[in-house]
């Protein structure tokens, strides 16, 4: 018998998970397929979440209502769970030169950067800053395994979560809806991942998906609290464990993780500190960001097939656009609000 559904949602990382708890709370009648062979860059991600990023440090658009929905939306699964996933820390931003102190000199006098940097040169004895350092505000991590172990289990108690492959020549396309191994729903929305660039349907868009590695550390030596920034990054777990990433790499797009990189990590980790501690790494993983060519995501239904839709390149700050963006699409499938003009996929179509 054919089950009638509003959207079946294709990829269970980040961005498929929170937009099908969103449609769900919306009162729509969702079905999540997840292949569980396929590896997700989610699984692999440290979470991070900071609203100023790179070595121009660029304040990412809509920051201010990115880091409200984001923080309102994690603490409110948090409540509903009983769990603990959203980390609010402070950064250290370390300068690895003059041009970057320069950079930052000039962003403490626009208003727009105030709520989220440090106006005051930052020092620690412990740590190289040769050229100084300062301090983010609003930065933090989210704990994205947790997060998702729990929405999959509740997703499984709602009988919505489908643990198998899906093959795009197995949807077919009709006139007002789609059908998928006996499914039948008004859409269906790609959320996955890097490996989007190959759905027949939205393979026109310009992805740049990057590989990232990741090392996770413990060591005796004290930890400092908040996050360090010195070109990678270095994320405090507890007293004694913690992450350091990321690599990046656009020509090896797997989840293998690399001896080459390992070793990068393990350099810079030495670059930060004045007197190095013995360190062991309890963990090496991979993922595949999937980025865009204009760093903005993409989101939106098919020029040509309103049943088609994605919800897709996040690249590296999902934990921080993504809730926002999630709530957007919402509302555009339910009641037809626009979507922005900086998402929504339209922008390259002719």
């Amino acid at each position: 018998m054919t089950r009638l559904h509003d959207a079946l949602i294709v990829g269970a990382g980040l961005a498929g998970s929170i937009l099908t708890y969103r449609l769900t709370l919306a009162g729509q009648k969702v079905l999540l397929v997840s292949d569980p062979s396929a590896p997700s860059a989610s699984r692999v991600a440290a979470g991070l979440i900071n609203p100023v990023t790179g070595q121009r440090l660029v304040l990412q658009e809509g920051a201010k209502e990115l880091l409200a929905s984001a923080q309102h939306f994690y603490h409110d699964i948090e409540t509903r769970f009983g769990i603990n996933i959203l980390h609010e820390r402070e950064m250290l931003r370390i300068f690895r030169s003059e041009k970057e102190k320069a950079t930052w000199e000039s962003r403490t006098r626009n208003p727009a950067y105030h709520p989220y940097i440090d106006h005051e040169l930052h020092d620690d004895p412990g740590i190289n800053m040769n050229y100084g350092a300062f301090l983010q505000h609003q930065t933090g991590y989210l704990d994205t395994n947790t997060m998702l172990d729990t929405l999959h289990q509740w997703f499984r108690e709602q009988d919505i979560l489908i643990e198998a492959p899906l093959l795009y020549g197995d949807v077919s396309i009709e006139s007002e809806n789609i059908q998928w191994q006996g499914v039948q729903a008004d859409r269906i929305i790609f959320c996955e991942g890097w490996r989007g660039q190959k759905n027949p349907w939205f393979g026109w868009l310009p992805f740049q998906p990057a590989k990232g590695e990741i090392l996770t550390l413990s060591t005796d030596s004290m930890i400092p609290v908040q996050m360090i920034n010195r070109g990678k990054w270095l994320l405090p777990i507890n007293r004694e464990t913690f992450k350091l990433g990321a690599t990046y790499d656009r020509n090896e797009l797997n989840e293998t993780p690399t001896e080459d990189a390992k070793q990068e990590l393990l350099d810079a980790l030495g670059d930060i500190f004045l007197n190095r501690a013995a360190v062991r790494v309890t963990n090496h993983t991979a993922g595949v960001r999937p980025g865009t060519k204009d760093k903005q995501p993409f989101v939106g239904l098919h020029p040509e097939h309103a049943q088609l839709g994605i919800f897709n390149g996040f690249g590296s700050k999902g934990s921080l656009m993504i809730p926002w963006y999630a709530e957007q699409f919402t509302c555009h499938l339910i009641d037809g609000t626009p979507l922005p003009e900086r998402a929504d996929i339209q922008r390259w179509h002719g």
